[in-house]
């Protein structure tokens, strides 16, 4: 009886000794902040689960060390550095208020954000934590690129400037005015005149290559993304008889200058 009562003591005595919530999350924490992966990893156990709140990529899931750890090392290559305040335990949950800062951040403007941080803490391994990021931290961030949107041009200025087809190896300008060229480097390839209507553009004159044949509708297409044109793209109505001015066009023309 005295022998069980003994171990049971050892016991008692042993899980007291143990090392407290606070200091796990304190040491897992400054190895973080130094860019210690090994040492932070050291903090959690086998299967620890790490949430992000929204994600920041992918479903903001990271499950066992390997996952954590190139979660971590994204961490460590922006120079991130992270604090913890107002901490509370319940039973084996440590929730605190976490303040996040890194290089990322600073080039999108933003000078850190904060959260909430709980975490569940046994046998001295941090089992799992959440972060869940505070709506006052998200209006920090900078609206997402919109959609890049295509639609029929709706006037000539829509599609006045110069543009580079690639596949040509051509630029193509057109003019407010209703003048066009054609041209690669210093060498112009053709020039003329052309009508707008209705998101049409109808060739009228050709001064070079389509000089017997300059008449020739084309449908145009502009995709724009932030309100600003990025490409062009025409679509052949009925017959164009002058066959270089048809494979030209072909594909997009990535807008280059006003």
């Amino acid at each position: 009886m005295k022998k069980l009562t003994l171990l049971l003591l050892v016991v008692i005595l042993l899980t007291a000794c143990g090392p407290k919530p606070q200091d796990v999350v304190n040491s897992w924490q400054a190895a973080l902040n130094k860019g210690d992966i090994d040492a932070a990893l050291s903090y959690l156990a086998d299967d620890t689960t790490v949430t992000i709140v929204p994600p920041a990529e992918g479903d903001g899931i990271y499950n066992g060390h390997a996952e954590i750890r190139g979660w971590y090392e994204t961490i460590a290559a922006g120079k991130g550095s992270g604090a913890l305040r107002d901490c509370k335990t319940e039973g084996d949950t440590l929730t605190c208020v976490s303040t996040y800062a890194d290089e990322g951040l600073k080039a999108m403007g933003v000078d850190f954000i904060e959260g909430s941080w709980a975490a569940v803490i046994r046998d001295g391994k941090i089992q799992s934590y959440t972060f869940t990021i505070t709506p006052e931290s998200l209006a920090k961030f900078p609206p997402p690129p919109s959609t890049p949107v295509e639609a029929l041009a709706g006037s000539i200025n829509d599609i006045a400037g110069t543009w580079w087809f690639s596949q040509a190896g051509i630029m193509l300008e057109y003019k407010a005015d209703g003048s066009y060229r054609v041209f690669s480097g210093s060498e112009t390839i053709d020039e003329g005149t052309f009508s707008f209507n209705a998101g049409k553009v109808t060739y009228l004159t050709s001064a070079i290559h389509c000089a017997d044949n300059p008449s020739a509708t084309y449908e145009i297409y502009i995709t724009t993304q932030d309100g600003q044109p990025v490409w062009l793209r025409s679509q052949l109505v009925g017959e164009d008889k002058c066959r270089d001015r048809e494979d030209s066009g072909k594909g997009k023309g990535k807008f280059q200058h006003p």
